[in-house]
């Protein structure tokens, strides 16, 4: 009584398998060879990449200067309402 094989192409990358159907394991793959880009297409790519991090930095440094804005006008506000207040605050030994 011989093994059963069965034949079977990977939806993800299109390698062939053979695979034993008793075991399960894998006897053969000959794995799809993937052409190699043009290196006008690898430069593309890289010039893509530099153009998303400049304008990723450039998102974030904005964020940042608005941050630091909104931070100070916070800290300024604050100052008013202490200025305002004439109430000094209690000291353990003022409660005596």
């Amino acid at each position: 009584m011989s093994s059963m094989k069965i034949d079977i192409t990977c939806p993800c990358c299109d390698t062939q398998l053979t695979v034993d159907v008793k075991t399960g394991e894998v006897l053969w793959q000959e794995k799809k060879e993937k052409p190699l880009p043009s290196l006008t297409d690898m430069v593309k790519g890289l010039d893509k990449k530099r153009q998303e991090t400049e304008n990723l930095f450039k998102k974030r440094s904005e964020t940042h200067k608005e941050r630091g804005r909104l931070l100070d006008e916070i800290f300024k506000e604050s100052q008013k309402k202490v200025d305002k207040s004439t109430d000094k605050p209690l000291r353990d030994f003022d409660l005596d």
